[in-house]
């Protein structure tokens, strides 16, 4: 191998480990649960991606990558308990308790004092809601996609649709979607006495056919995020043409020009410039 050969090849195998040392794909222990983390690094604020229900972290990874690229911020995406490579706990399970062990998780990755912005899917919403509500100085925004909105009719839906599911018709992988939805009207009420901070700016980015069959529904769905959108200046909405409420899947480049958009309006206007990892030493 001549001279030349070996620089390239040097400078080949370097920038291969450079890559290998920005992504993080990790197991943590963080009692009752063990929480699968992908993390792209960046040396801007983090986003944190929550899923739709039923779904894990592999929703966002073409989103995710795309993101990390063009802000140069860290990207996490994780899947929550009982999805993914996730574990569950039947005895522990409820929103809250998930929402501690994100924290948890995040204080371990060196994620926990950091300017933060949230985007959540569908369900994914009620975790952001949740976790802004407990950390709103650290949380400078929230973009949801086609959100669930705890309300009454919320609560009677969720009541409604688990009357008609039997739990024998859940194979063993799919146990924890049935608690998921067993505890839907217990999460819709505690989320709803969770007040979203007033100072955070919220972009909801609404489909424009809704998740349900009956159109009372999907118009009931839609009601709310306009409400949610109308109490405060700070919130605006935006409908998402064509789509579906999986607008991840539907409309990717939409996502990806609206999140990069709203991060730097409301994290990268007000962020100084720095040279390290933004964060503390990650794992």
């Amino acid at each position: 191998m001549n001279h030349v050969k070996r620089i390239v090849l040097f400078w080949l195998l370097l920038g291969a480990v450079t890559a290998n040392a920005q992504r993080l794909d990790t197991l943590l222990n963080v009692n009752p649960y063990k929480l699968h983390f992908k993390v792209l690094r960046g040396n801007n604020p983090p986003i944190l991606f929550e899923s739709g229900g039923g779904l894990d972290a592999s929703q966002w990874d073409s989103i995710a990558r795309a993101v990390h690229h063009r802000l140069r911020a860290t990207v996490i995406t994780y899947d929550r308990a009982g999805f993914g490579q996730s574990s569950f706990d039947t005895a522990g399970y409820t929103i809250l308790q998930e929402i501690k062990s994100l924290e948890a998780a995040l204080q371990k990755l060196g994620y926990d004092d950091t300017r933060l912005l949230l985007v959540g899917h569908s369900l994914g919403g009620f975790y952001n809601r949740v976790y802004a509500a407990r950390h709103p100085r650290q949380v400078k925004g929230l973009v949801l996609l086609d959100p669930r909105i705890p309300s009454y009719a919320d609560r009677r839906f969720a009541r409604n649709y688990f009357r008609r599911l039997n739990r024998s018709d859940f194979e063993a992988e799919y146990l924890s979607l049935y608690y998921l939805l067993a505890r839907m009207e217990r999460t819709s009420h505690y989320v709803g006495q969770v007040p979203l901070p007033a100072t955070i700016p919220v972009l909801d980015i609404m489909a424009e056919h809704g998740p349900f069959e009956e159109a009372t529904e999907n118009e009931r769905f839609k009601a709310d995020q306009r409400s949610l959108v109308k109490a405060q200046p700070n919130r605006s909405l935006l409908v998402a043409r064509g789509s579906s409420h999986n607008i991840p899947k539907d409309k990717p480049e939409l996502v990806i020009d609206q999140v990069v958009n709203f991060y730097k309006k409301h994290l990268l206007n007000h962020q100084a410039t720095k040279s390290k990892s933004y964060g503390r030493k990650p794992l």
